[in-house]
C-alpha cells in the first residue's frame, strides 16, 4: 500500500465512527497532553463550536470516550504517556498526518464543488 492507500483506508474507518476523528481535532487544537476524563470536555467543546445547533453531543458516555479511545489508540493515531493512574493523549504523526489528509481532501471536494457551479 502506498501513502494515499493508506490515509483513505484510516480516513474511512474513523468515518464510521465519526467520534474518532472529532477527538483528535480536539487533541490537535488543545496543544497539548489531554487526560482521558478532559477528552471527553475537549471533544465536546470543539464540536459545540462547530455545531451550535447539535442538540446530541459526539461523546455522551464514558462507555463512547472508552471505545473511541481504544480505537485512536489502536490505529496509532494518538501516543498515549501513562503517568501515574491516568493516560495522557496526544495526536500523534499518523494523527496529524490524517488530519491533514482529511483537510486537503475537503478542500479539494469543495474547490471541485466551485468549478462546477461556475460552468
Amino acid at each position: 500500500m502506498n501513502r494515499e492507500q493508506i490515509l483513505k483506508a484510516l480516513l474511512t474507518a474513523t468515518a464510521r465512527n465519526e467520534n474518532m476523528i472529532w477527538m483528535l481535532a480536539g487533541l490537535k487544537m488543545s496543544e497539548r497532553p489531554v487526560q482521558k476524563e478532559q477528552l471527553r470536555d475537549v471533544t465536546n467543546t470543539i464540536y459545540k463550536k462547530i455545531h451550535p445547533e447539535a442538540e446530541q453531543l459526539p461523546i455522551r458516555s464514558r462507555h463512547l470516550l472508552d471505545e473511541a479511545a481504544a480505537m485512536l489508540e489502536g490505529a496509532a493515531l494518538v501516543d498515549v504517556a501513562e503517568i501515574a493512574k491516568t493516560k495522557q493523549y496526544t495526536v500523534s504523526v499518523l494523527g496529524e498526518e490524517l488530519l491533514q489528509y482529511r483537510h486537503d481532501q475537503r478542500q479539494m471536494e469543495k474547490s471541485k464543488g466551485e468549478e462546477t457551479s461556475t460552468c
